[in-house]
């Protein structure tokens, strides 16, 4: 029996292609970035429904974020570097590289300081020793040029430079970015936040809190998750303020975890209220985590930290350390976390005796150098993660 040939209904494919609800269901479901912008350049009905926020939204929760590159940022006063990632699987992500404003080379000061990174969004401002005008800043670097530099208006009467500038985790949230100061005294800590909505600064919440121990160093490393604020402390917990409530709280680091020098550990944001904290000791990384939503938020309460990853540093990082550099003879701080991915996806180390900064990809254990410190430097360093979703903006109708 002969099969006869398929005749293409070319009136039905016609009633597809020109369906406004159809192509709102099918964009989204392209399967890179680099396709939808051709599909969207197909015609201008398609760039419409391109478009169209409801499906660029739908399009972007689809799509895992790619790691386009960092910022090195130093305690001291050099300028921020921008270092690209290139990865060679993923010949889409040049283009934005390629085209994409990501330096501060036309800001002639050294006291530029990067806050934040995230939703290809840079936050960034300048030390509260230089007297200049300017505000702080949200750099969008794939947006057009001309479009990419927000300056936001400066926070009046602040005397003492901010403890973090955080931009907004949440899509849905209308805020610029989000200023928290810290001041704590033996076991009293008080906090003020402000943030920045529709061009105005405006206080968000004040807290204060009698804790059960001291906090004695807060320190720098801070992120907001979900509404919380997240501050590492060297006395063995972590520090949390709801901003709903303006409550103060506290969770307790995994047993056998503790503070041992600055950068030997990281919290890590995650997907669905899951906090990760990273923790070096010696040649071993650990990664933990733990549900926030089974968190009570009483002050203080018992941790339920779940072991996800016990890494050997030596196995996996060994080759490059210097040669003739034995274990017995290391320094204590053998290997620093210096910045840390969304979802413990990936974490940035740095090799302390050579000052090489290496990215380790937690699932298949890849390690690369990435970036050298400069033999001179010796202030301490961070790395923040630039993620893209998708590399271009859509062109005007």
């Amino acid at each position: 029996m002969v099969s006869l040939p398929i005749v293409e209904d070319e009136s039905s494919v016609s009633k597809v292609l020109t369906n406004d609800g159809l192509l709102g269901e099918i964009l989204p479901r392209i399967h890179c970035p680099t396709c939808y912008v051709r599909a969207a350049l197909a015609s201008k009905r398609w760039i419409r429904n391109a478009s169209n926020q409801t499906t660029i939204r739908t399009f972007r929760s689809q799509q895992s974020p790619h790691l386009l590159g960092i910022y090195v940022l130093s305690d001291g006063f050099s300028r921020p570097e921008f270092v690209p990632l290139p990865d060679a699987s993923r010949p889409e992500l040049e283009p934005a590289l390629r085209h994409g404003k990501f330096g501060f080379d036309d800001l002639d000061t050294f006291s530029l300081c990067v806050w934040d990174c995230r939703n290809e969004r840079v936050l960034y401002g300048f030390g509260p020793s230089f007297e200049l005008p300017l505000g702080p800043a949200v750099q969008t670097p794939l947006r057009y040029p001309g479009e990419n530099t927000v300056v936001l208006p400066r926070l009046p009467c602040t005397i003492c430079p901010p403890h973090a500038m955080l931009l907004p985790d949440d899509n849905d949230d209308d805020s610029s970015c989000y200023r928290v100061d810290i001041e704590n005294r033996d076991q009293m800590v008080y906090a003020k936040v402000f943030v920045l909505r529709a061009g105005s600064w405006s206080i968000h919440c004040s807290a204060s809190a009698d804790l059960a121990r001291s906090s004695e160093h807060i320190l720098k490393v801070t992120l907001l998750m979900l509404g919380t604020i997240y501050m590492l402390t060297t006395t063995g917990y972590i520090l949390t303020l709801d901003l709903a409530t303006a409550k103060f709280s506290i969770i307790d680091l995994p047993e056998g975890v503790q503070f041992e020098y600055s950068s030997n550990l990281a919290p890590c944001r995650g997907d669905d209220s899951i906090l990760y904290l990273f923790h070096v000791s010696g040649d071993k990384l650990t990664v933990w985590l733990q549900r926030m939503n089974d968190h009570g938020g009483d002050g203080s309460t018992a941790s339920k930290w779940i072991l996800r990853d016990t890494i050997s540093l030596l196995e996996t990082c060994g080759h490059l350390v210097e040669q003739g550099w034995e274990l017995e003879d290391r320094r204590e701080a053998f290997v620093s976390v210096v910045g840390v991915g969304d979802n413990a996806e990936f974490v940035f180390l740095e090799l302390e005796e050579t000052g090489v900064i290496v990215y380790m990809h937690l699932k298949s254990r890849k390690v690369k150098k990435v970036y050298q410190r400069h033999p001179y430097n010796d202030f301490g360093i961070r790395v923040l993660p630039f993620m893209m979703v998708w590399p271009a903006v859509l062109p005007e109708l």
